[in-house]
């Protein structure tokens, strides 16, 4: 992507020396689907519209990182494909001249959006499919429709969408012994699955015990059905995101990625912050602190002084989190309105 030459300033880096480069844009905590992992069945007390950052603000904020440092944009929600002027805000920001800008979806609209965004400038997809079972799928989702992702997958796939990744939440006595199918569902789509551990957000209230999945059982699961697997170190572009690759030693094209926040935590190379859509920016999913930016924005902070506020808060950053599979260690915060 191309984009306007602007003076490029000092990077934003933490106590540990920690660059952020990569950005986590939540549009909304508003979602069409209400997935058991990620927020309660009633849902989650929706903030007001007038609080949430405009489709200006968000390219205003998106512009100041970008230029000390921020070089991959990903949008998510709640779910991203609610929220309006969705194509008109990946507009303004592949205008600016990122690396990668990519969304995370339940892709239940994708079938419409893909094209539109494709054309846009979204660079990337991540589709959340979790189960190949109609019934389960209603039940992990408690308002997905299966056929409905798959045809946007599809569509995605036909806008011109490459590399989609398909995230699986790996959950114990629910879809652990699905992993080998969904792998090979993806890989014959051209698609990288990735599975994901179930982090114990929203104090703990909605993990269930006993359905923990740790990364070292994805891997054995994966290996007792498809064969011996390599790490893949090679697999995805540097900074992208969280997860760990490995693949088939017998194919190399046959890879998949593991994002293990819990078991085997990956803190040590953090480059990320995420900004909700309220305009509250978290150093650390796994915690509850946040720097405000919607107040300065709207009082009418200049750039240098939003990014000064930004550079404080990420320098406060701890070094690390404390998930556990049991559930304890968890922020207060929903999953659902920060976006993962």
């Amino acid at each position: 992507m191309s984009g306007p030459s602007l003076p490029v300033l000092a990077p934003i880096a933490d106590g540990f020396d920690r660059r952020v480069t990569y950005l986590r844009v939540s549009l909304t905590d508003r979602c069409n689907y209400r997935c058991t992992y990620c927020m309660p069945e009633a849902g989650v007390d929706l903030v007001p519209r007038a609080e949430v950052l405009s489709i200006e603000e968000l390219a205003r904020v998106v512009g100041v990182l970008a230029r000390a440092g921020v070089r991959r944009v990903r949008l998510t929600g709640g779910e991203p494909t609610v929220r309006h002027g969705l194509v008109d805000l990946v507009e303004k920001l592949a205008a600016i001249g990122l690396d990668d800008l990519a969304m995370t979806t339940n892709g239940h609209v994708l079938a419409e959006l893909a094209a539109p965004l494709r054309r846009a400038g979204l660079s990337r997809l991540n589709v959340s499919i979790d189960t190949l079972d109609p019934v389960k799928f209603r039940q992990i989702t408690r308002w997905g429709d299966l056929a409905r992702v798959v045809a946007g997958v599809e569509a995605a796939r036909a806008a011109g969408f490459r590399g989609t990744k398909i995230n699986v939440v790996t959950l114990a006595g629910w879809n652990d012994d699905e992993l080998p199918a969904l792998a090979r569902w993806a890989w014959e789509r051209d698609a990288v699955p990735r599975f994901i551990e179930w982090m114990p957000m929203s104090g703990g209230a909605i993990f269930a015990p006993g359905t923990f999945f740790a990364a070292a059982e994805i891997r054995r699961r994966l290996a007792d059905e498809l064969g011996p697997l390599v790490p893949d170190e090679a697999g995805d572009l540097p900074g992208v995101g969280p997860a760990r690759y490995h693949r088939l030693a017998s194919d190399a094209a046959h890879r998949f990625g593991i994002i293990s926040a819990v078991s085997e935590p990956f803190c040590d190379t953090c480059n990320r912050v995420r900004l909700s859509s309220t305009g509250q920016l978290h150093t650390c999913l796994a915690r509850d602190e946040v720097i405000d930016l919607k107040a300065p924005l709207r009082a009418g902070l200049s750039d240098e002084e939003l990014l000064d506020r930004v550079r404080a808060g990420v320098a406060a950053k701890v070094k690390s989190h404390d998930f556990s599979p049991t559930g304890c260690g968890g922020p207060r915060k929903h999953m659902v309105t920060i976006g993962g």
